[in-house]
């Protein structure tokens, strides 16, 4: 497979959890995937580029990549849920009130995903 996303390596977790949660609309599902990399996790959003003229519908890959020891949470979770009152979220396996981003397990690096750092 030739064609593959721009990865785009976020700063934070944080800054993945505001994105996710910025891109939910009615009509639009909103998931996070997480797979392993170099015995790290790897989450992150699938996206298209549309604000720049000739690069409108280049395929994007936003990510963070996490030390399971940081967020051991994270390992088996099914769902991101974010408080809509403040910006904190937590790891859990079932939704719960505020805003549920359900996590989709990988069972490896999708190969339109190019290597990562």
């Amino acid at each position: 497979m030739e064609e593959k996303v721009l990865p785009v390596k976020l700063n934070s977790i944080n800054d993945l959890v505001r994105l996710a949660v910025s891109t939910i609309t009615p009509q639009a599902l909103t998931y996070i995937i997480r797979f392993w990399f170099n015995d790290k996790i790897v989450i992150g959003i699938l996206g298209v580029f549309r604000d720049y003229y000739k690069y409108y519908g280049l395929p994007l890959f936003y990510y963070y990549t996490v030390n399971p020891a940081e967020h051991p949470g994270l390992v088996e979770a099914n769902y991101i849920v974010v408080s809509t009152s403040e910006e904190r979220f937590e790891f859990t396996k079932q939704p719960k009130p505020g805003v549920s981003i359900p996590i989709i397990g990988l069972s490896q690096k999708p190969p339109f995903i190019p290597d990562l750092d």
